[in-house]
């Protein structure tokens, strides 16, 4: 790169003087000398010499385990020195170097990669100064050959090296992490961004094992490596895991834009473990979620049972399809989630009276269940289970309570900063909502709800933000401002 511009300098100043030799100025018609006379370049007393073609040797070699690695007789690894102008290449050889004569700055990467191996290939480069480049390899855990689907993808538990093979235009290919330590876990794509030719997507899901999927995040391209205005944007995902979430399941599914439209494509990605995890400047009790898990119900009337001591047959309906639930609300096309003021409900929760006022007489603990139901308090008869928006926005906020603590806010700390429930609603309760973003109402979400209420002063003397919406509570009612239920039509 130097060398270049230093040899055009040169040129541009050695044609200008040529252009000037003796000149005949018109206003002197006797040639007398005058003060600064213009003279012939090759009579300065310093002439201008043009820039040297020196160049330096670079080397890349590669390293596996703490050894150099040779390439096999018919592996032919290309090494690719790149800068803003061209490209040079040099095979390894049985030595275990690629060698070349270069002057500039460069980056390195490879063209091809031996069977079976990864590595980063966005982070080597090479100049004058430092000419040799050691290429860290990784051997790859799995190779997934795009035939992972949604509810039958590739089980993973441990950091490493991955790749997904895919074969043409929108396919996915899906996996399943489901990590043995708690800790900070990074999911990254390692695609070339000097190439610029694949993009990478992922898609997250939380769930659990018995089928049970909900879409977090789709299209995510973003976060890892790429070059400004670049094709290639590599997508990092960090996962957070406290000790009762190790036993969670996270999937994500795996896919790419080519921008030359060639298939098949391989997306090589990492998973690591970045160390222990403590939630930063909290000094409150992080609280801990226990009592949502997996359930029962009626196939036929959607009655939920409990976990424990489950009958044979619904004793609603006496049906005898009882199945373990695949998702925390069971429903079908006839359910309908209660979003306006009918007589029956106001936004996301409650009987009102008309008013707007939410009544937590309506509502009742089910011992059977485990979860709050709407309650006929004159039938004594237990109705639709409540659940609470969680992981998408309810009425009176623009985002999620997933998503509402940024960084040193708290709006997850309550109890006068005594208790914080940041892992209890983003990942533990999260990951029982279903596509709605909804989860069935615990004893121990409806006690965060309730808090949340009171320290967010959602219902605040006439003066909270639910309030001016119309909707009011009594002080033991405000849990209800995220609540609802789903009915028959």
């Amino acid at each position: 790169m130097r060398k270049i511009i230093c040899y055009l300098l040169f040129l541009v100043l050695l044609f200008s003087c040529v252009s000037c030799g003796k000149v005949e100025d018109n206003r002197n018609p006797g040639n007398q000398d005058i003060d600064n006379p213009i003279k012939d370049p090759s009579q300065t007393d310093t002439p201008i010499k043009p820039p040297s073609n020196e160049t330096v040797e670079f080397k890349v070699s590669l390293n596996y385990n703490k050894k150099t690695y040779i390439p096999k007789d018919s592996e032919k690894i290309q090494v690719v020195w790149s800068d803003d102008f061209m490209q040079h290449t040099a095979i390894i050889g049985k030595d275990g170097y690629a060698v070349t004569q270069l002057d500039g700055d460069f980056n390195v990467y490879l063209a091809n990669l031996p069977d079976g191996y990864s590595y980063n290939p966005n982070i080597y480069n090479a100049d004058n100064e430092n000419p040799e480049v050691v290429i860290e390899l990784v051997k790859i855990s799995r190779i997934s050959k795009g035939k992972g689907v949604l509810k039958n993808e590739y089980l993973m538990s441990t950091a490493g090296m991955y790749r997904a093979e895919i074969a043409k235009s929108q396919q996915q290919v899906f996996f399943e992490f489901e990590p043995t330590k708690a800790g900070y876990y990074v999911l990254e794509t390692m695609v070339n961004v000097f190439e610029d030719t694949i993009n990478p997507k992922v898609d997250i899901y939380t769930g659990n094992a018995g089928g049970f999927r909900n879409l977090e995040q789709s299209g995510l391209d973003s976060g890892g490596l790429s070059l400004k205005n670049g094709f290639t944007k590599n997508v990092k995902w960090v996962v957070k895991l406290t000790e009762d979430m190790i036993h969670n399941s996270w999937f994500f599914a795996i896919y790419a834009d080519s921008k030359t439209g060639v298939y098949p494509i391989n997306i090589d990605f990492s998973i690591t473990y970045e160390g222990e995890w403590y939630v930063e400047d909290v000094v409150s009790k992080l609280m801990v979620a226990q009592e949502i898990s997996s359930y029962y119900y009626c196939e036929t009337c959607h009655h939920i049972l409990s976990k424990t001591n489950t009958p044979r047959i619904c004793p609603k309906c006496g049906g005898v399809s009882i199945n373990t639930a695949v998702k925390p609300i069971q429903t079908t096309s006839s359910y309908t989630f209660i979003n306006s003021d009918g007589g029956v409900g106001n936004y996301y929760g409650g009987v009102s009276n008309g008013s707007g006022l939410l009544i937590g007489a309506s509502y009742k603990y089910n011992e059977e269940t485990g979860f709050w139901h709407v309650y006929n308090n004159q039938t004594g008869e237990f109705g639709p289970v409540l659940c609470a928006k969680i992981s998408q926005k309810c009425a009176y906020y623009e985002e999620a309570l997933t998503l509402i603590e940024s960084h040193g806010n708290k709006n997850l700390t309550v109890s006068n900063g005594t208790e914080n429930y940041k892992v209890f609603i983003e990942e533990s309760y999260a990951a029982a909502c279903n596509s709605d973003g909804v989860c069935y109402v615990t004893n121990e979400l409806k006690e965060f709800l309730q808090k949340f209420s009171v320290a967010q002063r959602l219902f605040f003397d006439g003066n909270g933000f639910v309030e001016s919406t119309g909707v009011y509570a009594a002080e033991e009612d405000q849990w209800l401002f995220a609540c609802g239920y789903y009915i028959e039509k």
